[in-house]
């Protein structure tokens, strides 16, 4: 029988690690912080260097790709942007009549445009992206890398930012330029049909109120906006999606990670774009 031995007395304690002091966190932290930040910005910086790289038959690929992506990304979604633009398009318009009916015409042009075109139809085409094609590209990719197949790419010579992650970064800049311009398009339209129903304005003067608000600074705006956009979306989404790791638990959590980085990174891109512009060409009233 085995000569087993039990001790009267408790053993003890064994010495507790100590804290690590705040000083050692917020370093670790910032560590932390440091190395997530090389990582975005290599995501990018790859991708975007990856065009350079030699191979006519690559760069089909990525083209067909890219062709791929306009059409989930751009042509699917036009049914759903129209139908926003209209409602955002006729809100504008009805507010603008019931605070300022006694302004005239030309004001309400300078409100389109500053509103809707400046402001609403960049940044409520790149919100409808994200949330709809940038949750898609971000489970796509992490669902490619849980399963070991960026891995399987990787190791037979194929590099993944160059031929999914740059044509997908391509393909949504171009659907939200596209998706940019028909969304100020239906929400202008409906701004107009719904000023003649309303009798404020008719549609020659609201026509030539807005062509007056235009100023050639806003061609540079839209295509800042547009592709600074379209480039977030694309970016980030495949970014986070490559962020998961082994666990397919891991997809859903990043990819919503994912649609709402997106979307911070874009309220603070609008917002610096915006008060650069107005404080190049002045105030969009006066």
């Amino acid at each position: 029988m085995a000569d087993t031995q039990f001790s009267m007395f408790p053993k003890a304690p064994a010495e507790e690690e100590k804290e690590p002091s705040l000083a050692s966190r917020l370093g670790s932290r910032m560590f932390e912080r440091q190395q997530d930040m090389a990582r975005l910005f290599g995501t990018l910086i790859g991708a975007m260097s990856s065009i350079f790289s030699p191979g006519d038959a690559a760069r089909t690929v990525s083209v067909r790709v890219a062709i791929r992506q306009i059409f989930f990304t751009g042509v699917q979604a036009l049914p759903l942007v129209g139908v926003i633009a209209v409602f955002v398009g006729a809100t504008t318009v009805i507010q603008v009549q019931l605070m300022a009916a006694a302004l005239p015409t030309d004001f309400l042009g300078r409100i389109l445009v500053a509103i809707i075109l400046r402001e609403l139809a960049p940044f409520a085409t790149a919100v409808v992206v994200a949330g709809r094609s940038g949750t898609a590209m971000a489970t796509e990719l992490g669902n490619m890398k849980a399963n070991s197949e960026i891995l399987g790419l990787a190791s037979v010579g194929i590099d993944p930012l160059r031929f999914i992650v740059f044509p997908r970064i391509v393909g949504t800049v171009v659907s939200v330029l596209a998706l940019t311009v028909y969304f100020g398009a239906m929400a202008l339209l409906a701004s107009y049909a719904l000023s003649q129903m309303m009798g404020s304005s008719s549609f020659s003067a609201l026509s030539g109120a807005f062509s007056d608000a235009l100023v050639p600074e806003d061609l540079a705006l839209f295509l800042i906006k547009g592709t600074g956009l379209g480039t977030m979306v694309g970016w980030l989404c495949c970014h986070y999606g490559l962020e998961v790791q082994t666990s397919p638990t891991e997809v859903p959590q990043m990819a919503s990670h994912a649609v709402v980085m997106t979307l911070v990174a874009c309220v603070i891109f609008n917002t610096v774009v915006t008060a650069g512009f107005y404080w190049i060409v002045g105030p969009p009233v006066h």
